[in-house]
């Protein structure tokens, strides 16, 4: 092989190996998955993509039946063969599982190691999760909040071994800018690089509001997406995050995040990571309760899993919470979610300044949810206030003082400091009979209003 991507998840790596695929010359493979299990998906996908660039291949995509449900082996069969006549080709993944056994299988002559300030990447994640609807009914994986944080802090410790290899880093921020496309070019051994988007053309333009938001160019659109994040449950995880990992940003020039006491012995943290490494399969599994320490995104998974149980099928339910629409894995599939948010992650989102305690259009729905976010409402009075006058029941959840006298509130970004009574009393002032499982899960409560 003769150029290998690798990087973390949003940071310029499917737009390296666009500009890396040039028909007749070049192509590098979006995601191939090499070793895993046969996908009709992929298996399309690859093989409109080498067809789209040139390569002699059958009109028809293959037949897992053909290479014995072997992906690997069709790969090694019938496209390495084609791949073998251009002057360059290679992959490109995100997915760090495995990556030694594939350097072994195909050793790369040339590697990149695409890069983001952690902050951006962990945003950009969940407003991808948000844009593409990824979430999983009825299989035992969650693509949520806590799902980015330990993907993320996983790839990030392997990204620092595969450090160890002969290299080329490729900042996204650079590329954005288009300071690092010449460098890749010369890296690789190219005259010029690509502009076409062969890749995402291949995936049917799944992606196609990523080419809206940059207008069909390379542009600097998303270079400090974290700055513009509103204060709620998605910033204060990307700066946990951040902070979690300071290695990283020092390896690859980010600005370096102050000194957190309270993050040193952290499962996260390099020194915890070298003796017990993040398994990635435990990151996919809905039901792993992630670090020994408080991690309020899968607190929050907590609330959803729990909340979705106390909401009838036939509810319209607004969700009034910054971040990833995993609600809708959770509720039966005759209910129906409406979404508000902070920022415009969703195509259908409702924008208000939840934070604030503002409330969007209410109309329509026959319930609201916030899970994990009240914590952020600076004006708590207000937002209920809002909430009684649409006449809205409310399934919330909140971390009492009562129950969390060890956390540091303010360090996870929380704006709002209340006990269990002083919680009971804003609700009943603002109008709301109160039915409460205090610290049902050790920590957060989780309570039903419902007006009188």
């Amino acid at each position: 092989m003769d150029v290998m991507v690798f990087g973390l998840a949003r940071s310029g790596t499917t737009l390296v190996s666009d500009m890396l695929t040039v028909p007749g010359r070049s192509l590098v493979i979006s995601e191939p998955e090499i070793f895993k299990h046969w996908s009709r998906n992929t298996a399309g996908r690859v093989h409109k993509l080498a067809r789209l660039v040139g390569l002699d291949l059958p009109e028809a995509p293959p037949e897992a039946e053909d290479y014995g449900r072997s992906y690997a082996r069709y790969f090694r069969e019938a496209l390495v063969p084609k791949l073998s006549t251009l002057d360059r080709w290679g992959i490109k993944n995100v997915d760090f599982s495995g990556w030694r056994g594939l350097l072994r299988a195909f050793p790369p002559k040339r590697l990149i190691l695409c890069v983001r300030d952690l902050r951006d990447a962990a945003i950009s994640g969940i407003d991808r999760i948000c844009r593409l609807g990824i979430v999983f009914r009825g299989v035992p994986r969650m693509r949520d909040e806590a799902w980015v944080l330990a993907g993320l802090a996983y790839s990030v410790q392997e990204l620092m071994a595969m450090r160890a290899l002969p290299h080329l880093v490729v900042r996204y921020e650079d590329l954005a800018r288009g300071t690092a496309q010449q460098t890749i070019a010369d890296y690789v051994g190219l005259e010029r690089l690509q502009e076409d988007r062969f890749n995402l053309k291949a995936a049917g333009l799944k992606r196609a509001w990523e080419i809206d938001k940059h207008q069909g160019r390379v542009s600097d659109a998303s270079v400090g997406r974290f700055a513009s994040e509103p204060p709620g449950p998605v910033r204060a995880l990307a700066e946990r995050l951040w902070k979690l990992l300071p290695e990283y940003s020092a390896a690859f020039g980010y600005d370096l995040p102050p000194a957190d006491g309270a993050l040193e012995g952290h499962d996260f943290a390099a020194a915890a990571r070298a003796r017990k490494p993040i398994d990635y399969l435990q990151t996919e599994n809905w039901e792993w309760p992630g670090p020994s320490q408080f991690e309020p995104s899968f607190a929050q998974r907590r609330a959803r899993i729990a909340a979705a149980r106390a909401i009838g099928k036939d509810a319209k339910l607004l969700d009034l919470c910054y971040g990833a629409p995993s609600l809708a894995s959770l509720l039966p599939p005759e209910t129906v979610l409406l979404r508000a948010d902070g920022a415009p992650r969703g195509r259908e989102d409702r924008i208000a300044r939840l934070h604030m305690g503002e409330l969007p259009a209410t109309d329509g729905a026959t319930v609201a949810a916030s899970l994990g976010m009240l914590e952020f409402v600076e004006d708590l009075p207000r937002f209920l206030r809002g909430l009684r006058a649409a006449g809205l029941p409310l399934v919330g959840s909140y971390h009492a003082t009562d129950d969390n006298a060890d956390l540091d509130r303010a360090g996870l970004g929380w704006r709002s400091h209340l006990d269990r009574d002083h919680l009971t009393r804003l609700c009943t002032e603002a109008g709301f009979a109160l039915q409460a499982r205090w610290a049902f899960d050790g920590r957060q409560s989780l309570f039903r209003l419902t007006p009188r």
